[in-house]
Order: C-alpha cells, then structure tokens, then sequence
C-alpha cells in the first residue's frame, strides 16, 4: 500500500545517465526441486548509485530463471498481461529525477508470479526476497482476486478502500472502492501530482502483475537511492527498509512505518512460499 502524504518540490533535478543494456549478475542458486525459489533467493540488493548501469528490461528479462512453479494460478491472467507499450506514469514531484525512473516503468514482461518478481528485482536491482515478502504482506501473492460476484476482495490485490475518493476516474468500482491495486498494492493517487488528473498506472496496476511491480521497484529504488527528498531532514539514501516502510506509511522511521518493515522482514524469514502448493 503507497501512501504518499504530502509530496513537494526538492531541488533541482541531479543529471543522471540513462540506463541501458547492462549485463545482469547472473545468481549462482538454482531453483529448488518443484522450481521455487532457493531460501535466499536468487538476487541481491545493488548498491546506491547503480542506477545508471541498471539492466533495461530484455536484459532482465534474460536472467530471470525461468520455472512452472506458480503458487498463485489466479494470477495467470494478469501474469501474462503486459502493459501496451508506452504505458507510463509520470509521478511525483518530490521524486527526484522522477523522470528518469519513472520512464523505465514498462510492465514488458510475462511469466508465472514469481518470475515477474524475479524480473522486476533484476531491473531494478532489488533483492527478490525483498519483494517475495512484502508481496506476502500486502496480498498474500495475489494479484487481483475477486469473489464469486466479481467484486474486489480486501487484501488479495485490492486495498484502501475508499481513500483518495474512491477507485480511480474510469474504474467501475465507485467511491467505496479499492484505491490500491496489485501485488504490492500500489496506490493510484500516490503516484500522481495532488493536480494531476491522471489514474496513477491504473488500469495496468490491476490488469498486469509485471505492470504493478515494476512501479513498486521503480518507486523503492528511487528512495533508496536518495532522490525521495519529500521525505524531510532525516532521510537518507541507502536506507532499504527506511524505503519499505515509507511505502506502507508515507513517512521516514515512523512507528507505523518501522512496523511494516518489520512484518516484511518477518514474511522474508519465514518464506510461506516455500510451503504454498504449487499447480
């Protein structure tokens, strides 16, 4: 769930390179024996100033290990829903160099649930584990499920019911309806200018998992970074679970924040994916 509750405008934009082709580490693990992920996963967190070396998206793409494991078969759908291209958001203004970040957004990949995790983790150069557990804390690894009647069902890829007034302008769910969407819950007026009239990803944040996730590791990378300066004084670059909980709370090191962070680290230890049947 992104909460952005108040974003402002930071000093100028740092020139950054544009990222291109850069070649991937390729992880030594191999997936376990029904093709799930090892414990530690496959791919570790890129150190702050990576930006600009970041693998673009076929790059990733061709490092993802691909498996027929999928614990969440509801998601296929939306699993192989990419985004039409030049699908992209444009962000927040206390996002620096939001438009190099944000500009890379592409949701261009297809694969069962964990290979998008997998792929977003390399394009971005996020741990998988990382985005494994918040992904069990804020849906359970669901996409976007919905009950027997088709409506959206409250933290299975649907959240927020009601906040920033309701689903977004051409979404059939209405004022009381779901404002998060997605494997990690991506807020749609969070990912807006207060003014802007646009639907922050909305509908590719509910129609494509590789569309959702791609905006939540453009979104961490940008804070781990350093370039979230509408978070205050104490923030800093560097700072991984700093960046988790801010995308929970919206704020740095808040109580509610610092909570989230440790639920996330919790899922990450405990790996429930591990023990979830595979179809």
């Amino acid at each position: 769930m992104l909460l952005l509750t108040g974003a402002c405008a930071g000093p100028p934009a740092a020139s950054v390179p544009t990222p291109g082709p850069a070649s991937a580490d390729v992880p030594a693990s191999a997936a376990g024996p029904n093709g799930e992920p090892p414990p530690d996963g496959y791919f570790a967190l890129r150190p702050v100033g990576s930006f600009a070396t970041l693998p673009d998206d076929e790059q990733a793409a061709a490092t993802v290990r691909r498996t027929s494991w999928e614990p969440r078969p509801e998601n296929d759908a939306a699993n192989k829903t990419p985004a039409p291209p030049g699908t992209h958001v444009t962000g927040y203004a206390g996002m620096l160099n939001s438009q190099a970040v944000f500009g890379r957004v592409t949701g261009d990949f297809t694969g069962t649930t964990d290979e998008v995790i997998q792929w977003a983790a390399v394009k971005w150069g996020l741990p998988d584990e990382l985005i494994r557990g918040e992904a069990v804390v804020e849906s359970s690894w669901y996409q976007g499920l919905v009950d027997p009647s088709g409506a959206p069902i409250n933290q299975r890829g649907f959240g927020d019911f009601g906040d920033c007034g309701g689903s977004p302008p051409g979404a059939p769910y209405g004022p009381r309806g779901p404002s998060s969407f997605g494997l990690l819950q991506v807020k749609w007026c969070s990912m807006e200018n207060r003014p802007a009239t646009g639907t922050g990803g909305w509908p590719w944040t509910e129609r494509s998992t590789a569309y959702a996730v791609d905006l939540y590791a453009a979104v961490i990378r940008g804070c781990y970074e350093g370039w979230d300066v509408w978070l205050g004084a104490n923030y800093r670059a560097g700072d991984l679970w700093g960046c988790v909980g801010r995308w929970f709370a919206g704020d740095w090191h808040s109580s509610t924040g610092d909570a989230y962070a440790d639920r996330v680290q919790q899922a990450v230890a405990a790996k429930p994916w591990l023990s979830w049947p595979n179809t």
